[in-house]
């Protein structure tokens, strides 16, 4: 049996105005005050989690061989064959934190001193082109009959996953590296379509190209700070489900 779960985290999780210690925003985070200042608020300031989410164990062993794919060409700095494929000259790119900015709760990090944040995000991977920018590279596994080469083939037309590039790509540039304004979905999509399934799972494989734009963070940033600093939960947001729902159970007559 697993650990219980609670929607209430520690004193050290939640933001204190007054408090000396940087607060950890991750990019999770981000996003979330990006679709719900509300749902934010409740996280960051009174200590309330969301539910979690289900963990896939299929996306978390294709991240973990594809990792070790691409740690594989780091070694023999050689670009990864999804990359001469597309015709793309990108390489895995060499640094000593490169494990560090992987994990996910280290990360790429870049301390905000004006707004006393530690922001950081753990990133798949990082390649670095023939303009020596690097790359940032996302891992995506699923299983659809469709190809999936352009973001309109991906959930929203893949807005949310262009946000998370996008934080990456602006964490590395906070730490002063220069970056590419492409970024990239790596997919394996679970074909279907084969006759029998036997004891091998086929994948197809496609990389998924985004522009990226990072000028939206910083002003997010300065609002988020902003929404912290209030004593109230924001208004009710009518276009977030998890608000819906609660406002549903709220009215509820038993």
């Amino acid at each position: 049996m697993g650990y219980p779960y609670n929607p209430r985290v520690g004193d050290n999780y939640r933001y204190e105005k007054d408090s000396s210690k940087p607060f950890k925003v991750s990019r999770t985070k981000i996003e979330l005050f990006y679709n719900c200042p509300t749902c934010f608020y409740k996280d960051a300031r009174l200590g309330l989690r969301l539910p979690p989410s289900p963990s896939w164990a299929i996306n978390s062993a294709v991240d973990s061989l594809l990792k070790k794919e691409m740690d594989f060409c780091r070694k023999e700095n050689r670009p990864h064959g999804i990359f001469t494929e597309n015709g793309l000259d990108i390489k895995p790119f060499h640094h000593p934190d490169i494990e560090k900015w992987q994990n996910a709760f280290h990360g790429i990090q870049f301390l905000d001193e004006k707004h006393n944040f530690l922001l950081y995000g753990g990133v798949d991977d990082i390649m670095v082109d023939e303009k020596e920018r690097l790359v940032v590279i996302d891992f995506k596994a699923t299983a659809k009959t469709s190809e999936i080469v352009s973001p309109s083939d991906v959930y929203d037309n893949g807005e949310g996953y262009k946000r998370q590039l996008e934080i990456y790509s602006w964490l590395l540039q906070q730490n002063g590296f220069p970056v590419s304004e492409l970024g990239y979905l790596l997919y394996y999509n679970g074909d279907a379509g084969q006759p029998h399934l036997g004891t091998k799972m086929v994948f197809r494989r496609s990389l998924v190209s985004f522009n990226l734009d990072t000028s939206w963070i910083n002003p997010l940033i300065a609002e988020m700070y902003n929404c912290l600093q209030q004593e109230e939960i924001p208004s009710y947001n009518a276009e977030c489900h998890q608000c819906i729902y609660l406002d549903a159970v709220e009215r509820l007559d038993f």
